[in-house]
Order: C-alpha cells, then structure tokens, then sequence
C-alpha cells in the first residue's frame, strides 16, 4: 500500500458523479502533496429511492476510477460501504480523513 503524502497538502474529494480524469481538481494536483479521498456513503446511496443494480454500478465505477488514480501514483482514501466502521455520511468520511 502506498503511503500518505506527509505533509498533505491537499484533499481532493471526488464524488461518484465527478469520475472525469481531465477534471480541473486535477491541473495543480502533486502526487507528493496531494491525496484524494472517495467515500461510498449509505447517506448518500439511501438518500431517493434507486434500484440496487443502479448502486452497484455507481459504485463500481467509483472503485475503477479510485484504481486508475492509483495507477496513476496518486494517493486515494477510499471508503467502501461495506468495510467495517465505514462512514455513513460524506461529513463523516472527511472529517475521518482529516484525523
């Protein structure tokens, strides 16, 4: 696993509808200095009525983009919504991060 940049400059928050490599988040992104977190929120899965398929979809391509950002040497905090003690809400995944 790679480590964190130390001492973080920025942290990028890309959410599941913002999966665009060309993004302007990007333009002065420094994979020394930078890190991005993405978080699979139930807040944000529960919030309308969706069909399941529809969910596994959005956050499938959100793993994907998380592991091409990867292969591209940048740090991402990823929180899957299964994972043990995930966050509920997008707040609570930042303010995790920012600990």
């Amino acid at each position: 696993m790679q480590a964190p940049p130390n001492p973080l400059r920025r942290l990028c928050l890309v959410l599941g509808d913002q999966l665009d490599c060309a993004s302007a988040i990007f333009d002065a992104f420094d994979p020394a200095q930078d890190a991005i977190l993405m978080c699979e929120a139930a807040e944000e899965a529960l919030y309308i009525a969706q069909h399941k398929r529809r969910i596994a979809f959005f956050f499938s391509a959100m793993r994907h983009f998380a592991e091409d950002q990867r292969s591209e040497g940048r740090f991402v905090i990823y929180r899957q919504l299964d994972e043990e003690g995930a966050p509920q809400t997008l707040a609570d995944a930042m303010a995790e991060a920012f600990e």
